[in-house]
Formats: C-alpha cells, sequence, structure tokens
C-alpha cells in the first residue's frame, strides 16, 4: 500500500489551489522524489509529470517556478545521500560487488527526466535547472561529469531544449515579441513574463553546461534579452532622477532623504528586486552567451557586441547624467547625513552603482575578449561597416565610454590606476585592454584622450569647467589621465600640448585628491618617456633637427614644479626619488631647449647631456637653499597654506627637524639619479653626491637628532650602493665601481664592512625604498 502522505502530496499538486503552503509542498516533493514509496509507484516518474502539470504553480512566477528548481534540486541531494548510505552498507569484496552510486543516480535521473514529457517549457526548464544544480554540488565528491556523464548530459540537453522553446515562442515570425516583451516590463510586477523568468532561471545554470550545446540556442535573441533584463533591473538607468526633489538640506548644509519619497522607495524597489539578487547570474550568462555567440557565429556574434555595447553606453549615460544633479554626489562620508535612514538610502544607492559597475566589467571583459581573439568580419579595419558589425577600434572605444560613464565609482575601489591591494583587478584588466586595442589606431585614440580632455575639466582654450560636482570632475579627470598616460606613444605632440598638459597642469601642484595628483605626474613622466623614446627612433634614422621640442621646453618647469613638490604631504620619497631619475634619464636623450640658460647650456660636455645636468643642478641649488629656506609650492595653482611665523621654542625645532626631513628627500633623490646620467656626466654627479652624503654630520652622541642624522646617512650610503650595484647601466658600470671603492672609507661609517657591488648588490636594500605599501604609480 502506498504511503498516504504521497498520496496527499498528489491530491494537493493536482488541485488549483491547495491549503498547503509553498516551503510544505517544496519539502514534500524533493522528500517523494528521492525516496518513492515501494512497492507502488516505486519510481519517481509519476510524481515528476504530476508536479510539472499542476495547476498550482500557474500563473507562473519566478518565486514560485525557483521554488520548485529548489525542491528538484534537493531530491537530488536526498537522493545520493540515500545511495551513499547503501553504499556504506554493502561496500562490498573480493567476490561481491558494491553500490555502484553514479550508476543508480543515472538510472533515477533518467525515470525523473521521464516525467517532463508534454509539460510546459518554462516548468521543465525550472527543474532541469535545479537537477543540474544538484548534480554539480556533488560534483566535487562524486566525479559524476566522468562516471554519469550521460545522465549529465541528458539533463543538459533538457535545460537547453527548454529554454530554446521558450525563446522560440517568443521570436516566431510575426509574433512581435519585442513588443510584448517591453510592454510587460513595463506593467510592474503583477505581470511575470516567461521569457524573463526563463533567463533567470537558466542562468544560474548556464555555466555549467558544455558550450557545444549552449551553441543550439537562438544565442542573438538570449543576449537581447538577458541585456534588457539587465536594463530593466536599474530601471533604465533613470532611477537617480528622481533625487532632486526627493532631498533636501539644512542649515548646516547636511542631506536628508524623505522616507516617503519617489527616490527613496524606488531605491528600495532596486536593491530588494530579484534582478539585483540574480545579477551576478545575469552578467555571467549574457558574458558566456556573447562568448559562445562570437565563437560559433562570428557575424552574428560581433553584431550583438554592438548592441550590447550600445545598451550598456545608454545606460550608464543616464545614470552619470542624473548623478551629476544628484545631492548625493556632493557627500564625502557619513557625516553629511542628517539621520539613519538617509544615511541607508545613500548607502543602498551606492550599492546599486557598484553592482551596475561589476556587471559592466563582466560584459567588457568577455567582449574585449571576443576582441582580441576573434578576427573581426569587416576584415578592413572600417570604424563601422554598413551592416553595423563594429570594427575592433569602436568596441574598444564603447567600453571605455561606457567605464567614462561610471569613473564617480571607481574612486570606491581605489580607480583604475591603483597599484594598492585593495583595488579590483577586473576594472584594471578591462580598462587595460581596452586601451591596447585602441592604441593600434592612432587616429580613434587621438580623437578619444581629446574628448576625455575636454569633458575632463579642460575646454580648447584651456578653461575649467564649474558645472560638475567636484567629486564627480576629480574622477573623469583621474580617469583621462590615466587614458592618456597610457596611450601617450601613439599621442601627437599637437595633442599633448593643446589637451593633456593643459589637463595635467592644474593638479600637479594639488594633493587634496590623491589619485588626480598622482596621474598627473605619471602623465608628466609619460611625455618625457614618449618623447625619449620617439627622439632615439629619429636620431637611428636622420640627424636631429634644429629647434626645441614642446616636451623639451617644459622640462626646466616640471624639476622645479618636481621640487616644490618635495615637501611633506606631497610626493612620498619613493615617489619623488623615481619622477626625478625618470625626468633625468628622459632629458638625458634631449637636444637644447630655448628655455635653458646659456651658462647652463655651454657647461654641458654633449648636447645630449645639457639638459640632464640642468635637471641635476635644480636639485642641487634646491639642496644648498633648503636649509636657509625651505621650498614651497608658489605656483598659482597651489594649495598649500602660507607659512606663520612663530616665536616658540618648540616650533622652532619642530620646523627644523621637517626641514631636515625635507632636505633628507633631496639627497636621496640626487643619489637616485645616479643610474639615469651617461658615462661623460658620472664622474660629476659622483662628486656632488659623495659631497652631499659627507656634509651629513656623524656624532657620537645620544641625542635623537644626532642618532636621526646617523640614519639619514646610512640611508644615503645604502642608495647609493643599491643604484651602483643593481641599477645602474652596464657602460657606467666598471667606472661606478672603481669609484665605490676609492670613495669607500670615506663614504662608511667606522667598523661598517665594505661592500662588493657586484658580489653584495643581489643583497642589497636601500631603505629608503620603504615598504611595498608605499609603491604608487609613479
Amino acid at each position: 500500500m502506498s504511503d498516504r502522505g504521497y498520496i496527499n502530496l498528489i491530491r494537493h499538486l493536482t488541485r488549483a489551489t491547495s491549503t498547503l503552503p509553498l516551503e510544505t509542498l517544496q519539502a514534500s516533493i524533493a522528500h517523494y522524489l528521492a525516496r518513492p514509496p515501494v512497492p507502488v509507484p516505486g519510481t519517481p516518474t509519476p510524481l515528476a509529470a504530476t508536479t510539472l502539470a499542476s495547476p498550482h504553480f500557474r500563473p507562473y512566477t519566478y518565486q514560485k517556478l525557483s521554488a520548485l528548481s529548489v525542491a528538484f534540486r534537493h531530491a537530488v541531494h536526498l537522493r545520493l545521500a540515500v545511495h551513499k548510505e547503501e553504499a556504506e552498507k554493502h561496500p562490498g569484496g573480493l567476490l561481491a560487488r558494491g553500490v555502484d552510486v553514479a550508476g543508480r543516480t543515472a538510472k533515477w535521473l533518467g525515470a525523473v527526466l521521464e516525467g517532463f514529457r508534454g509539460s510546459v517549457a518554462v516548468v521543465r526548464l525550472a527543474c532541469a535547472a535545479g537537477l543540474m544544480l544538484g548534480l554539480e554540488d556533488w560534483e566535487a565528491e562524486l566525479g559524476l561529469k566522468k562516471k554519469g556523464a550521460r545522465a549529465r548530459a541528458k539533463v543538459e540537453e533538457e535545460v537547453v531544449i527548454a529554454l530554446a522553446e521558450v525563446v522560440d515562442g517568443y521570436t516566431g515570425v510575426g509574433s512581435g515579441w519585442e513588443k510584448d516583451f517591453k510592454r510587460t516590463l513595463e506593467a510592474g510586477d503583477e505581470a511575470e513574463d516567461t521569457l524573463l523568468i526563463a533567463v533567470l532561471l537558466a542562468s544560474q545554470c548556464a555555466p555549467l553546461i558544455d558550450p557545444q550545446r549552449l551553441q543550439a540556442l537562438p544565442l542573438p535573441a538570449i543576449v537581447d534579452v538577458l541585456t534588457t533584463a539587465i536594463d530593466r533591473a536599474f530601471h533604465g538607468g533613470v532611477f537617480l532622477a528622481p533625487a532632486l526633489s526627493s532631498v533636501s538640506v539644512d542649515a548646516e548644509g547636511k542631506l536628508s532623504v524623505h522616507a516617503g519619497s519617489t527616490f527613496a522607495q524606488t531605491i528600495q524597489t532596486i536593491a530588494s528586486s530579484t534582478y539585483i539578487s540574480s545579477m551576478a547570474s545575469l552578467a555571467r550568462f549574457t558574458a558566456l552567451s556573447l562568448t559562445t555567440l562570437v565563437e560559433s557565429r562570428r557575424v552574428h556574434g560581433w553584431e550583438a557586441i554592438g548592441r550590447t555595447l550600445d545598451r550598456l553606453q545608454s545606460l550608464t549615460d543616464i545614470v552619470e547624467n542624473d548623478w551629476t544633479r544628484c545631492p548625493l554626489a556632493g557627500v564625502k562620508d557619513d557625516a553629511g547625513f542628517v539621520d539613519e535612514g538617509s544615511r541607508g538610502i545613500a548607502t543602498a544607492t551606492w550599492s546599486i552603482l557598484k553592482t551596475l559597475l561589476f556587471t559592466t566589467l563582466m560584459l567588457s571583459q568577455s567582449i574585449l575578449s571576443a576582441v582580441v581573439f576573434v578576427p573581426s568580419p569587416n576584415g578592413d579595419g572600417a570604424y563601422t561597416s554598413p551592416s553595423g558589425v563594429p570594427s575592433p577600434h569602436s568596441a574598444a572605444l564603447g567600453v571605455l565610454h561606457t567605464l567614462s560613464h561610471l569613473s564617480f565609482v571607481m574612486p570606491q575601489f581605489g580607480g583604475v590606476a591603483s597599484t594598492s591591494e585593495g583595488g579590483l583587478p577586473e576594472l584594471k584588466r578591462a580598462f587595460y585592454m581596452a586601451l591596447d586595442v585602441l592604441s593600434a589606431s592612432e587616429s580613434e585614440a587621438k580623437r578619444f584622450v581629446e574628448e576625455l580632455c575636454q569633458n575632463g575639466g579642460v575646454t580648447g582654450k584651456g578653461k575649467g569647467v564649474d558645472i560638475l560636482p567636484r567629486n564627480v570632475l576629480n574622477a573623469k579627470t583621474a580617469f583621462a589621465l590615466a587614458c592618456a598616460e597610457q596611450l601617450m606613444p601613439v599621442l601627437s605632440e599637437g595633442t599633448i600640448q593643446s589637451r593633456v598638459y593643459p589637463l595635467c597642469l592644474p593638479h600637479l601642484w594639488d594633493p587634496s585628491h590623491r589619485e588626480t595628483y598622482e596621474s598627473a605626474h605619471s602623465v608628466m613622466l609619460a611625455i618625457f618617456a614618449s618623447h625619449a623614446r620617439r627622439n632615439d627612433t629619429e636620431k637611428a634614422r636622420e640627424p636631429a633637427t634644429a629647434g626645441s621640442t614642446f616636451a623639451e621646453k617644459i622640462v626646466p618647469m616640471y624639476a622645479q614644479c618636481l621640487i616644490e613638490n618635495s615637501s611633506d604631504g606631497r610626493l612620498s620619497t619613493l615617489q619623488l626619488c623615481m619622477a626625478y631619475a625618470a625626468l633625468v634619464r628622459s632629458a638625458s636623450s634631449f637636444g637644447y631647449a630655448d628655455s635653458v640658460p646659456d651658462d647652463v647650456r655651454d657647461a654641458g660636455p654633449a648636447q645630449a647631456d645639457a639638459m640632464a645636468w640642468f635637471c641635476i643642478e635644480v636639485l642641487l641649488d634646491a639642496i644648498r637653499h633648503v636649509g636657509a629656506a625651505p621650498v614651497k609650492a608658489t605656483l598659482p595653482y597651489s594649495t598649500a597654506p602660507k607659512a606663520e611665523a612663530s616665536s616658540s621654542v618648540f616650533a622652532a625645532s619642530e620646523s627644523t627637524q621637517t626641514s631636515s626631513e625635507h632636505l633628507h628627500r633631496l639627497h636621496l633623490a640626487l643619489v637616485a639619479t645616479v643610474p639615469s646620467v651617461s658615462l661623460k656626466l658620472l664622474p660629476r654627479l659622483l662628486t656632488e653626491v659623495k659631497a652631499t652624503i659627507l656634509s651629513v654630520p656623524l656624532s657620537s652622541n645620544e641625542r635623537e637628532v644626532d642618532r636621526r642624522s646617523e640614519e639619514m646617512r646610512e640611508e644615503l650610503v645604502e642608495a647609493l650602493f643599491k643604484a651602483i650595484s643593481q641599477d645602474i647601466g652596464d657602460t657606467e658600470k666598471d667606472y661606478a665601481i672603481q669609484w665605490w671603492y676609492k670613495n669607500l672609507d670615506a663614504l662608511r661609517r667606522a667598523g661598517t664592512p665594505p661592500r662588493h657591488p657586484v658580489f653584495d648588490g643581489g643583497e642589497a636594500t636601500a631603505s629608503s625604498v620603504g615598504s611595498p605599501a608605499e609603491l604608487s604609480r609613479l
């Protein structure tokens, strides 16, 4: 006689309504699928067929079908537990075979799938997806992909066939599925669309399916449905529009978001929606569909890439435009809100924006991988073909424009150029890959940088753009500078002079926004490095022509800029050393500049060394005068407050100590330039370095100031040893080693054993380098 609970379950499933809650039905279905009563029915097929045909799950909603999917997933777990229990009771031996867990599971799966026949496609999809996820849960322990490959393949095929049937029902000729789909989306959550439910369910198990089977799907239509679902999840990007009328500011400048306002309700609706909670699966399924489509049907794949990028750009453009007008854009921390409710709405808003960024990055990586590894159908490299197929350059531009729209979110993760461990690797991977693809086209790279520079705060005449909130403007500027730095080798001198340089200049003396500040200095060094490479290439082809380039003309300005940024709170010691060494190294390949004084020009041993020695002279002058009059940022872009005189002894002592630390940073910068000069300048520079090191006093007193002086001298000697042993070029190394031994007794402290620049150089570490956490882009 059959189990009474089983009979009651069948009765409830065959009714249109049931007194049992959904959770109870879910648990009962899982239990009796895994343990069907014996002898009747003895197989899970009847229950599976009854469940899939049950009117209880109509009208179809994601909540009901998701619960059904979970029931089948749990059934796999329970059935495998039964087989494992049997295997433990009957382990087998020499004369008896043990229980074949994989074989019995495959037989059970076949019986369950028999009950799928004739049922509605979306219900089959939900149940098959549950079976697929249940098998994957046990894969690591049982290895069912190999042992039960045939049974797993049947489940994968059922998922693919069911999804294809759902999509075909909307994409039939003359069905007008897209209009109906959009109309359903606009109607709200009361009428859930079957197609959208299907892609939500399929997205959970799609990465587990063999890509060869996914190729049988109508992937172009699926990609369009998925991008529509993503667009709907973020309300088409307009979720920030009501913020202007829903936020008020009190007398203290703090923001308050009205709890019952349209903006607060919209944010709460999005944050709690099924689509946002499933966004990772949706984005992963979209990326997988794009990759599979491009690899299997190249033309359709590239067309889908173009449509996807257009949707992403439109979505992120709307979000950016609304954010620039949103009062939340000007809030720096939690103290800017009146109450916890307003703070909670702001936190939820940022969570939605971060989700949008993650989704964009996942799709961008898939698109860029296809662009790099799958040739474009265009073949001729045109910007866009008549058929609408994008070129690799236009695809990279689409990704970069989309990321630019979301640049105000990137500082939450350190920005695109961050080298800290807290950065976002996926962001950097997509950003630099897109720039690599774009750099193959000089014209497109130039146009892109010009657009970024204009939107990032500089017009054609170098005037600032003040219509954006400061946080947004800083983020866009940092993004533009990072792009310009990477594309510098393919930019013309005219673009650098008229666009990039005016964008950098205001930020070279402003460390208030660290990322923009460091990016501006990195771009300046990239300008010099790019010009040096071009100069070397041109010299190899033809003699140097008369006249100075723009990069040569701004060397004196930037040398003085680095000196003014050497004080505390600006460039770190490591950044200053690396930046000045890079400047001298680049200047060594320049010719004469018109702005170099005649006496300095005549003092150079050769034309290529004149500019390099000028930079060193600027540093030496700063070292000579910093004790008497510390260098300050005096240019108009400086934001440093003016020093106030103090008559207290403590203030004077503190000022002396600060000046000493500042002088030490300049000393280290001078030592760092040793590997950057030619053999002709090296003797002269080493003489200056020796005099600088010997100027630091050594004392046997126990005063803290004297001990710090000794530490400074040791750091200088260690830095010089590292420069000679590890960093200096082969041409200059022989002379440098001879000089080291000749001056070793004067440089080292008494009792310090001598060190060999070749045999001990691998173990040398300069104390001035500091911890890895101090490393930055410079």
